[in-house]
């Protein structure tokens, strides 16, 4: 008995990871996320994670330094009042 194999499905690739696949053809080093989401604001890790399983790209695990925006709560001075 001869056994078939399902050729599995693979969904064509969004607007937006044809995009970010474009951009890293033009770069000219590695770009991190939030250097792609510069030139493609709609990207998002999912994108990326899209390319990776279809072995389009590749990713490599790099420490940077990162400046973080956060809210705190602090007290405004002012003269009081006479």
């Amino acid at each position: 008995m001869a056994t078939e194999t399902k050729a599995k499905k693979v969904a064509p690739l969004s607007e937006t990871a044809n995009e970010i696949l474009e951009v890293l053809k033009g770069a000219t080093e590695p770009m991190t996320l939030a250097q792609i989401k510069t030139l493609v604001p709609t990207a998002n890790s999912a994108h990326l994670t899209g390319l990776r399983n279809r072995e389009l790209v590749s990713g490599t695990e790099v420490e940077v330094e990162v400046v973080k925006v956060s809210k705190a709560k602090v007290l405004q001075y002012s003269i009081k009042g006479e």
